[in-house]
């Protein structure tokens, strides 16, 4: 059954409602001058990323990286890193619900089972279904930064970094501090949080608790969602221990979210993560040793009022080390390791499965000229449908003036099946237990800039790739089938541009303005068959960030979006946070889709209208 889409937004009506907003700004700008203050400032250029094992500074890459910074994460309109995400540049995320209930992320047109998501460098993939990627048992206030590597890693991270990484960092809680969060709205809405940083002596300690609730906005969309985090480091020397153990919760009415022949749906899922990993030695040799542990639960009732009548229940469980040794010579910095990982699943419909995954990797980075930079890894993966196989990559950075860098990388990359593709029954979906690996070849170039007022990047790219697992069929009438697609390659473009007008303009207030534009043409050799997934990617996107200041200190965060996606309607959505600080407190109103628009993201399920949250904020010592 195919669910009727909003109809197509006017694009007059779009431009329209865009040049409301900047005249508004262009009115209050004289009220707000009168009252200019001085704002915190993220150097993004000193941040060291990890978008290879050798960890490089933001001005330094040769890759095409998206850093969310402490301040962004603050300011943003969102109670989730699910709703982070959305605005976050090449960055597809569909969601079924709100504040983190369910939401499939996908980069650069692929789907939203060929994300590495990872949280300090962990992955947290569900492979039981990438439904499940997104249950981090993680809060904002966890979280230092989100690292957003857009292309391949599987040459230094791989299997399933097929179309791009998000790396969540969480803070070490080396500083005293206190967070409490309270909020409510429409919709019984009420969201609570605590977290707390103490160190004692050589040990850091964090922990958070949080719990958000609703109603829901229709029949059947209420949720309840608990996260609980405990963070502990011991730092000795240059030598650093950190665990890490994380727990969500989520309870949550599933409208029409695998079918739209049932609103009554309903899923509870528990998800927990232990991560134990350090850092030892010296700048010239260090050793990176993890290991952790991933726990899934997944209580799916068809409908709620006969739970009898169909339920699954599944859970799967991740193990796995890893050991990493760098060594900084004469010849650049030489970085090697293995990885040991099995994972297994018990569940009344996919059945009791385990497999065994392992590798080795290496990586040298090198300058053989100033202002040059060479990046060369590969990763040996053995899994049971192909054995051991290399995948590697090389990725190239030269600074042709100062502050202007241009980039290039061609790398492969590989994804293996989930459990729910190889064994999922139903009279809608069937898996098959012969898919072979996906694989592909990713190529990019691009040119950046970082300077004090602005910084921008451009960038081009090509995949080609083949086996990739999608769910078909011939004809509405037939069950939707996962098979591995002969071909399909992408192109696009990406323009970004973040600036900041106060250093430009004497007590502007507007103090940030982000600009992204994203591009994507896929072309599918196979195109004998209705594909569920893979051809239901974003053509245009645009983001428009903008901060600004009022009078009276009040301060203001708009996100706009535009969405033109493939095979379904355009969306153009405004969401805005006005916000006060007091010394330690922060008073605060959310609004997500201002302008109140009947809007899908995953075709049959209807997303909220104008939703409006206020609440206040005490943080002491942050």
């Amino acid at each position: 059954m195919t669910a009727r889409l909003p109809k197509k937004i006017n694009l007059n009506f779009i431009l329209i409602e865009v040049s409301l907003l900047f005249l508004a700004a262009i009115f209050f700008i004289p009220i707000a001058q009168m009252n200019a203050q001085v704002l915190p400032e993220y150097q993004l250029s000193d941040v060291v990323v990890t978008a290879s094992r050798t960890p490089t500074t933001f001005s330094d890459l040769t890759r095409n990286v998206i850093v969310i910074g402490p301040k962004e994460i603050k300011d943003a309109p969102v109670n989730s890193v699910q709703g982070l995400l959305q605005y976050a540049a090449g960055v597809d995320l569909q969601q079924r619900g709100v504040d983190g209930v369910q939401g499939d992320v996908s980069i650069r047109g692929g789907s939203f089972e060929e994300t590495l998501i990872m949280i300090d460098g962990v992955s947290v993939n569900d492979p039981q279904t990438g439904h499940h990627n997104l249950n981090l048992p993680v809060t904002l206030d966890d979280i230092q930064r989100i690292e957003i590597l857009k292309g391949p890693g599987s040459s230094a991270y791989g299997a399933n970094a097929f179309s791009g990484i998000i790396n969540i960092i969480t803070k070490n809680g080396s500083s005293e501090s206190l967070s409490l969060e309270a909020s409510g709205g429409q919709n019984g809405y009420y969201d609570g949080l605590i977290h707390v940083s103490l160190p004692v002596g050589i040990l850091s300690n964090h922990i958070s608790l949080s719990r958000q609730k609703s109603d829901g906005y229709i029949h059947n969309t209420n949720f309840d969602i608990t996260d609980f985090t405990y963070g502990s480091s011991i730092t000795s020397g240059g030598n650093n221990l950190n665990i890490l153990f994380g727990y969500n919760d989520k309870k949550f009415g599933a409208n029409s979210f695998y079918s739209t022949l049932f609103p009554n749906q309903w899923e509870h899922t528990t998800t927990k993560l232990l991560n134990l990993n350090g850092n030892f030695g010296t700048e010239s040799f260090l050793v990176s040793p993890k290991v952790y542990w991933r726990h899934n639960d997944d209580n799916y009732i068809l409908d709620y009022t006969n739970p009898s009548f169909y339920e699954n229940n599944h859970h799967t469980d991740v193990y796995g080390a890893e050991v990493q040794a760098s060594i900084a010579s004469n010849i650049g910095i030489t970085s090697f390791g293995g990885e040991y990982n099995t994972d297994k699943i018990v569940s009344n419909n996919l059945g009791n499965h385990s497999r065994v995954k392992k590798g080795i990797f290496a990586e040298q980075k090198i300058s053989p000229l100033n202002d040059f930079t060479v990046i060369a890894d590969a990763y040996a993966y053995d899994y049971s449908d192909i054995g051991w196989k290399i995948w590697p990559g090389i990725n190239l950075g030269y600074n042709i003036v100062k502050d202007v860098r241009l980039f290039g990388s061609v790398g492969e990359a590989f994804r293996i099946p989930t459990y729910t593709e190889l064994y999922y029954s139903s009279p809608a979906s069937v898996g098959n237990p012969n898919l072979q690996t996906e694989e592909a070849v990713d190529y990019e170039i691009g040119l950046s800039t970082l300077r004090a007022a602005y910084n921008a990047r451009v960038s081009v790219f090509y995949k080609q790739g083949k086996n990739l697992i999608d769910w078909v069929r011939s004809n509405d009438a037939q069950p939707w089938t996962a098979r591995n697609i002969t071909k399909i390659n992408t192109a696009g473009a990406e323009i970004n541009l973040e600036m900041n007008p106060s250093i430009l303009i004497n007590d502007s207030p507007i103090y940030r303005v982000g600009i992204d534009y994203t591009y994507l043409n896929s072309s599918r050799v196979a195109n004998e068959f209705q594909s569920q997934y893979l051809l239901q990617y974003l053509r245009h996107q645009l983001i428009l960030n903008i901060e600004n200041k009022w009078w009276l200190g009040i301060q203001q965060s708009w996100e706009l979006r535009y969405e033109s996606r493939v095979n379904a309607a355009d969306n153009f959505l405004v969401d805005s946070q006005l916000f006060r600080r007091f010394d330690q407190w922060k008073v605060f109103v959310k609004a997500t889709n201002l302008f109140n628009k009947s809007y899908y993201e995953v075709s049959g399920v209807p997303l909220p209208g104008r939703w409006i949250t206020a609440g206040v904020k005490l943080s002491i010592g942050e």
